[in-house]
């Protein structure tokens, strides 16, 4: 995903968030087995400002049920996601895990319009010679969530495996209001997500790249407001002429 890589390499060159400067309140939790572990994992990371705004996050954890994570994500309040997260399963089994990650929006949206997408990897990371990445029950693996609810989904019923020694295989899992007219979204009161949800096989790992974008809907008023704008200024313009 060409946007998301190039507004991560965004990180090599932020500035530290300043004491007087509250970053956003981005968190993910991990749940494995249908059972929280690591809690609210990005405060194991870090958090960089790089505009008014937007605000970078990363960072790696490994927690005490085998499960390592790392990831990178550049947020903004008024509100997008866009980033990459790894988990490697390190034990001797097959795991599901649920991955939801919050982020608190401002202001908050009366009609929106939304849009996303993602991609990723499994690898044979332990070199058994094969690797799979499933969709947990044949639901989805990506689900763009507002105020926790769900708005669009991706890659349902996902089989993806590996068959070789340390292979790695990529996979497209899709894209949503990429068009034109925009994809119609629901009222946003306090929170964008993404959800990850998936069955991974013993000792390999999976990476997402993925976007999910929120834009208000101007209200009529609002609308007209910069209709009448552009009018005053072409008008302004012909006078100049």
């Amino acid at each position: 995903m060409k946007v998301t890589l190039a507004l991560l390499s965004l990180g090599v060159a932020t500035i530290e968030s300043q004491a007087s400067i509250t970053p956003p309140d981005f968190q993910f939790r991990v749940f494995e087995s249908g059972v929280a572990s690591g809690g609210e994992a990005c405060n194991f990371g870090s958090v960089n400002q790089v505009s008014a705004t937007e605000w970078f996050f990363q960072g790696n954890h490994s927690n005490t049920n085998g499960t390592s994570m790392s990831w990178s994500y550049l947020v903004d309040p008024d509100p997008f996601i866009i980033g990459t997260f790894s988990l490697t399963n390190e034990t001797a089994f097959g795991k599901s895990y649920v991955i939801d990650f919050s982020l608190p929006i401002s202001p908050a949206i009366a009609q929106s319009t939304v849009s996303g997408q993602m991609s990723g990897t499994l690898t044979d990371s332990n070199g058994s010679g094969s690797a799979s990445m499933t969709s947990t029950n044949g639901g989805a693996v990506y689900t763009a969530l507002a105020d926790e609810m769900f708005v669009q989904s991706l890659m349902s019923n996902a089989n993806q495996s590996v068959s070789s020694a340390f292979g790695t295989t990529s996979f497209s899992g899709g894209s949503f209001g990429q068009g034109f007219p925009p994809l119609a979204g629901p009222a946003i009161n306090s929170t964008i997500g993404i959800r990850y949800s998936f069955t991974l096989s013993a000792g390999d790992s999976v990476s997402f790249s993925s976007i999910f974008v929120a834009n208000p809907v101007p209200t009529p008023g609002a609308l007209a407001m910069g209709i009448l704008s552009l009018l005053v200024a072409r008008r302004g313009r012909r006078r100049t002429a």
